[in-house]
């Protein structure tokens, strides 16, 4: 059923588009974002308005003015269009070797991923619905970019998430050898070819 419906939502197309993602070579689903060069602030007014929830820790780390901020590290290129893959985390089928340094290793070294800047995901929570999220199984896309520190200064990676009381951006710390469910997926870059 759920690939019935993941048919109907994205059929195959010659191009790759915005919300109808195709799988590559390695078996990942690929889908495309458009940089908006947008600060923390005008994303969090930008998702608000919207009507998107933000967690806390995701707003403190999308605000934060620390050198690794997201306004002078994460923003994307306005008008650029980023490739992206999502690679299911359950792929590391033992939970406990399915940690943030293994999954990030993984894209990087065995498929040749990039890391990606944290803006991807707000275009992610933006372009992927929950029914669409839901038909490719995942609960969750994270973007394993270098950590922001919180405003409890613990480092968080962004992720989109979807849930019964809506659609929201949150945050997570990320240690490295923290583990992560299988229902989700990591973002990574893909190169341009």
């Amino acid at each position: 059923m759920a690939l019935s419906l993941l048919k109907r939502l994205w059929p195959r197309t010659p191009a790759i588009s915005p919300g109808q993602p195709q799988k590559n070579e390695h078996g990942h689903l690929i889908v495309k974002v458009t940089g908006l060069d947008s600060t923390g602030a005008q994303e969090v007014e930008r998702l608000r308005a919207a009507g998107y929830r933000i967690g806390d820790y995701a707003r403190s780390c999308l605000l934060s003015s620390a050198p690794d901020s997201y306004d002078a590290n994460h923003r994307l290129v306005a008008g650029r269009e980023y490739t992206i893959a999502l690679m299911p985390t359950k792929e590391i089928e033992d939970w406990r070797e399915r940690t943030t340094a293994n999954l990030r290793k993984r894209g990087i070294e065995r498929y040749g991923y990039g890391v990606p800047l944290s803006g991807v995901v707000p275009r992610i929570r933006e372009s992927v619905s929950d029914t669409q999220m839901e038909a490719m199984g995942f609960w969750f896309i994270a973007a394993p970019h270098d950590p922001i520190k919180d405003s409890d200064g613990d480092a968080d990676v962004l992720r989109a998430l979807r849930s019964d009381d809506g659609r929201w951006l949150r945050a997570d710390w990320v240690l490295p050898d923290g583990c992560w469910r299988g229902s989700g997926a990591f973002a990574f870059l893909v190169s341009a070819s």
